[in-house]
């Protein structure tokens, strides 16, 4: 037990040896604080600063307040203690009190100057005078009160503790954005660069590499203090030429040394070229907000602010990351820290890089790599405020508007251009998308469309446009020209009319998300959101393409029961009555119908997954009306009942009518039940009977009551009939020359060995 009590004796005391007292930092300047009043070790002040005694003062970041400890060759934890200003605490011999002494040469002075540091916590250290073995203290903590150096270590009273504190008083710097190299266009303007200082007392040298230059090599406290702690340093490449590299250096002296603050890396490179970014929803560009230096939606002037950069975030990687540059100030697009887009343009960060992706309608989408949330806008008026929280909706009819237009700013003041980038029109859709070398489309309308104005967007604002706005009517085209500024060319557009039929409800069979909308094609409902597929939201209408197992074709063997399970592939339609769309509302189509013509209009409808409280059955009314909202004259209408027992499952519905005169009618659905239903497979026929197939001159069909007769058949042939959407739908053996299929009234291909025939019954 006596051997382990001295081992740990021994163990305690080399503890002891080896504790290490504070050991400041060679160039450093710190403040040697009075613990027990935070004040500071200073000159006396009499009338303002004097040489005289050491008092303690109140700290104000003063040259005098802030001192550098150097260490005193062969002596341990023994320092001189010199401040700002380059004076040296000082004990003069028989005097009572310390002086600062302004001749005083560390290498010719003895232990009067010399000064141990004990304690290992800078937060607590004593500062005893080699010379006497005193410690430096005062009798008072009130400002003013005169330092002594002839106090014991165990004196009770705490104004005699010291902190040497680690806020030393050079400059607080940054420079701002500075993750990303700095590059200079060679030739061009100058580029800034943004640094913030604040509570120094010395100025800050800037020093560029050969090649580079600063429009001033040295800012005093004063130019920081006028620009609020911030200022813009321009830079530019005098002589350096592109792919040339070097550095800005920032540094302060004091007492004659050079201390470095922070340095940026530069290197000259060729010019960026300049984009306006469009809003595709008003035709404004994006730049600085009218009475601030938010970005928002402007009009198209042409000025500085409107003009950016697109910069890779990593060069010659192919990853859609770019930083989006203000020219002039390069400033960027930066997210803020916030929900919402309440921040002025900023400087590189994660926040700042943002991924741009071409869409298949020419426009593109911009989202944050950060938040992975799309750059977007509410409203599509001057000044309105852009976000960074947004969906992305293609073509949306209202907010959020997230779709953008990337134009090179060359190409757009070229006065030899005379194409068109764009067109808009008041309604229908091109039959293609638009670009610049086709220059003839078809403006596919709805049939209550009839007139359409037609307005050019010219690919260079030099250029000017005659016939913009001209009306497009079923009879008379729109063409509009397009003349370069410096009328050496001329382009041409023409735009005709065409009338959407029934069949164009479901898109033509287009998928593109941004040509796939219902309301689009001629579907229209008030109140409605017409939206790409899959929205939950109420209220919305969408499109489903080719939904194979969510719903079954029913009773396609015409047993009377709802038990067959053959998947539904065709088109369908999702229209809800919910939220904005009462039990009141109406859905419709737009058809022209002839007088005397015999008509038979049929489709298919579903029950889908939303089942109000309560509800075991619901009426869909199927109508042919004069009056969009079904208050005309009704001249067909078909009740459905839709029941809870089969869900997903597709129905039937036919309507026949004889129009008394021609013109404009509506399809038109409703529900008497907040039900999300699912419209497809709609058909229009006039009673043409059949349609011969070209390949054979012995096949052809005929209609006789239910039954479709193929002729032309043999016994043993196999007779396949599909719907128009490729969904087989029945099979059978021929055994004579005519062979009769039961078919309801609709659209049908009927295959028999290598031949196929279109029926419309």
């Amino acid at each position: 037990m006596k051997k382990i009590l001295f081992f740990l004796s021994i163990l305690w005391a080399a503890t002891t040896l080896t504790a290490q007292n504070f050991v400041p930092t060679a160039g450093v300047f710190y403040n040697i604080v009075q613990t027990s009043s935070n004040m500071v070790v200073c000159p006396a002040v009499s009338g303002g600063l004097s040489t005289t005694q050491p008092v303690v003062a109140t700290l104000a970041n003063l040259n005098s307040q802030a001192f550098e400890f150097i260490a005193v060759q062969g002596a341990t934890d023994t320092y001189f203690i010199r401040n700002g200003e380059g004076n040296y605490l000082n004990k003069v011999t028989g005097v009572s009190w310390d002086y600062w002494s302004v001749i005083f040469q560390p290498d010719t002075v003895g232990t009067s100057s010399e000064w141990v540091i004990s304690g290992t916590d800078p937060s607590n250290v004593r500062l005893q005078l080699v010379a006497n073995s005193k410690y430096l203290a005062s009798d008072n903590i009130t400002s003013g009160s005169s330092l002594y150096c002839d106090k014991a270590v165990d004196n009770v009273n705490g104004a005699y503790k010291l902190q040497i504190a680690t806020i030393d008083n050079k400059p607080t710097f940054m420079i701002l954005g500075k993750s990303i190299p700095l590059e200079i266009e060679k030739d061009l303007q100058p580029c800034p660069i943004f640094v913030v200082a604040k509570g120094q007392t010395y100025n800050i040298d800037v020093t560029p590499s050969t090649g580079f230059w600063t429009e001033k090599t040295s800012y005093t406290p004063a130019d920081f203090t006028a620009g609020s702690g911030k200022l813009k340093i321009y830079i530019s490449a005098t002589t350096a030429n592109i792919g040339d590299t070097g550095k800005v250096v920032f540094s302060y002296t004091r007492s004659g040394v050079v201390y470095k603050l922070d340095s940026i890396p530069v290197t000259a490179v060729a010019t960026y070229p300049r984009y306006f970014i469009s809003h595709k929803a008003s035709g404004l560009v994006i730049g600085t907000q009218s009475s601030s230096s938010y970005p928002a939606l402007t009009s198209n002037i042409g000025d500085v602010t409107q003009y950016f950069i697109l910069r890779p975030v990593h060069p010659a990687v192919s990853d859609s990351l770019f930083y989006i540059e203000q020219d002039g100030d390069y400033l960027m697009l930066k997210k803020s820290a916030t929900s919402g887009w309440d921040t002025e343009y900023g400087q590189a960060a994660d926040e700042s890089i943002w991924k741009i992706v071409p869409q298949t309608n020419g426009t593109w989408s911009i989202s944050n790599f950060l938040t992975g949330k799309y750059l977007g806008t509410d409203d599509t008026i001057v000044d309105s405020r852009l976000y960074d929280d947004k969906a992305f909706v293609v073509d949306a009819t209202s907010k959020p508007f997230s779709e953008w237009i990337l134009e090179n700013s060359e190409v757009i003041n070229s006065p030899t251009i005379s194409t068109l980038s764009g067109v808009s029109l008041s309604g229908g859709l091109l039959d293609s998308s638009f670009v610049s070398t086709k220059t003839t489309y078809n403006v596919l309308a709805p049939a209550d469309l009839t007139a359409i104005t037609v307005t050019g967007i010219s690919s260079s604002k030099a250029a000017f446009i005659n016939n913009n706005g001209a009306q497009l009517t079923k009879d008379t085209p729109a063409i509009i020209n397009c003349v370069s500024g410096d009328n050496s060319s001329t382009t041409n557009y023409t735009f005709n009319y065409v009338q959407l039929g029934f069949s164009d409800w479901a898109a033509r069979g287009e998928t593109n998300a941004s040509r796939s909308i219902p309301s689009q094609w001629g579907w229209k409902c008030a109140n409605a959101n017409w939206v790409s597929a899959n929205s939950t939201a109420i209220g919305t209408v969408r499109y489903i393409d080719n939904p194979a197992h969510y719903y079954s074709l029913g009773d396609t063997l015409h047993t009377g029961m709802m038990t067959d399970t053959i998947p539904y592939k065709g088109r369908v339609m999702y229209i809800r009555w919910d939220g904005n769309i009462g039990v009141k509302g109406v859905y419709r189509y737009p058809v022209v119908l002839q007088a005397g013509k015999n008509y038979i209009l049929t489709g298919k409808f579903a029950w889908n997954s939303v089942i109000p409280s309560g509800v075991t059955a619901d009426t869909l009314s199927f109508g042919i009306n004069t009056a969009a909202d079904s208050t005309g004259t009704i001249i067909a209408t078909a009740d459905s009942v839709v029941q809870s027992t089969d869900l997903m499952d597709m129905h039937n519905f036919k309507l026949t009518f004889n129009p008394v005169t021609s013109g404009l009618y509506y399809f038109t659905i409703q529900s008497k039940a907040t039900i999300l239903a699912a419209i497809g497979n709609l058909n229009l026929s006039d009673g043409i009977t059949a349609l011969e197939n070209p390949k054979s001159s012995r096949l052809f069909a005929t209609v006789s009551g239910q039954f479709v007769n193929i002729h032309g058949t043999k016994g043993g042939d196999k007779i396949k009939v599909f719907s128009v959407s490729g969904q087989m739908i029945k099979q059978v053996n021929a055994n004579s020359d005519i062979t009769p299929i039961v078919l309801e009234s609709g659209v049908y291909l009927i295959e028999v060995n290598n031949s196929t025939l279109k029926v419309v019954k």
